[in-house]
């Protein structure tokens, strides 16, 4: 979760939880594997073959009911597997099956590849931003009518509102009562067992009104960009902002059975200079794509950039098919905190979007203005949903083509903001 730097109304949160810590201070590993056939591999393959390794599975289909449930399949037998993205996760201890699988797999010209499941966060800012000094080519400042962020990507000026298209946000839940998203008809669903969607962390509830285009209910200032989309929210975050790739990739198999266009996920874990992408999250972001649908991630928030540190983009936006999102200031620098493409397979920035002093909405009912690429994602997520509206029949392939070619140059490394300033239409 990026750190509170600023709040408009009387909101606290202790720099001495787990909210704060950096990633690289926390665990990174399950224990379970990952396993993930070719994309293209027969829909019933990866039910077959775990059969055939005698492992007890359970298919995430078993699980349509909207509960996190699914959780007992790693707790009453041997995992789960996911039928639209052609992977599967197993609990530690099945070591033999697992390499039985690879074998067979290769046999079959499945392909399967093998890797350690992760825990996932909401993104943290272990300290509050810098000021990197660079020519400031354009400011922008928050005013009655928007935010300085909405303002900055043009969706002021835009004709679209993403109506009818399908976005989820998959974060910690989200502040269901809160006033500025009373005119939305919400579906949700929660994949952290005994926690409900209520978002009592503030984190997913900001993604999500950047994203859907909310309005400060008091002020009638606007904060958000895709004020007619429809909003899906997958609780794939715990409370407390932890979660692991099973909820992840839960979330995803949810949100392309809901038909979503795009998907927003403003979460991550660090990865280390040289190392490469998720192969599991590379098929479901091709998978995904093949059904018109985009996933947009954010790059992480574990550079110090006024320190000469520049972190590598984390985990999952560093997949190439997954849309990775950096940070800039008001000022159109990038974010002292921004992840860069710096890691030679996998890892790229694709775009830039506000992140620095983003107001938004929070829990209980409240707003809160915090900074980080979470910020970002859910900005770019927006404007994805208006190039959907504007765009009709248009493949998400095209639609990954447009938000690159509409974005605002700038002078700054393409390794660190991709094509530039995401821009409405």
């Amino acid at each position: 979760m990026a750190t509170a730097i600023k709040s408009t109304k009387k909101t606290t949160t202790s720099s001495k939880g787990n909210v704060f810590a950096t990633l690289s201070d926390r665990p990174r590993f399950t224990g379970k594997k990952i396993i993930t056939m070719h994309k293209d591999a027969p829909m019933a393959s990866m039910k077959s073959l775990t059969k055939k390794a005698s492992l007890k599975m359970a298919s995430i289909r078993d699980f349509a009911s909207g509960t996190s449930d699914y959780q007992q399949a790693f707790s009453q037998g041997d995992g789960i597997y996911f039928d639209t993205l052609k992977i599967a996760i197993v609990n530690g201890g099945n070591d033999d099956q697992v390499n039985f699988m690879t074998e067979k797999g290769i046999d079959n010209n499945n392909a399967i590849q093998v890797e350690p499941e992760r825990f996932v966060y909401a993104l943290p800012l272990a300290k509050k931003t810098k000021t990197i000094k660079h020519p400031v080519l354009q400011s922008f400042t928050d005013n009655d009518i928007a935010t300085w962020g909405v303002q900055a990507i043009k969706v002021l000026a835009s004709a679209f509102t993403g109506k009818g298209i399908n976005i989820a946000v998959l974060d910690t839940g989200l502040n269901l009562k809160h006033p500025d998203f009373s005119r939305l008809t919400i579906q949700s669903q929660s994949f952290i067992k005994s926690q409900a969607v209520e978002d009592k962390n503030g984190h997913g509830t900001h993604c999500c009104g950047i994203a859907v285009g909310a309005i400060d209910k008091k002020t009638n200032q606007r904060y958000g960009v895709a004020s007619g989309a429809n909003l899906f929210v997958g609780k794939v975050l715990s409370n407390s902002g932890s979660g692991d790739d099973s909820g992840i990739l839960a979330g995803i198999e949810w949100a392309l059975l809901n038909k979503c266009r795009v998907i927003s996920m403003s979460l991550g874990s660090a990865v280390g200079a040289g190392e490469t992408f998720s192969p599991a999250y590379e098929n479901a972001a091709k998978i995904a794509l093949d059904k018109d649908c985009i996933i947009i991630a954010a790059a992480g928030n574990e550079s110090q950039r006024s320190f000469g540190l520049v972190s590598p983009v984390g985990h999952p936006a560093n997949c190439p098919s997954i849309f990775s999102v950096a940070a800039i200031d008001s000022n159109m620098r990038i974010a002292d905190f921004s992840c860069g493409g710096i890691n030679p397979n996998g890892g790229q920035v694709d775009i830039a979007a506000p992140g620095v002093d983003i107001f938004s909405s929070w829990k209980g009912k409240k707003h809160n203005t915090i900074s980080g690429t979470s910020m970002a994602t859910p900005f770019v997520a927006g404007l994805a949903a208006l190039l959907c509206e504007a765009n009709p029949g248009e493949s998400a392939a095209h639609i990954w083509m447009k938000l690159t070619q509409h974005a605002l140059r700038l002078d700054l490394e393409s390794a660190d903001v991709g094509a530039g300033l995401a821009q409405a239409q």
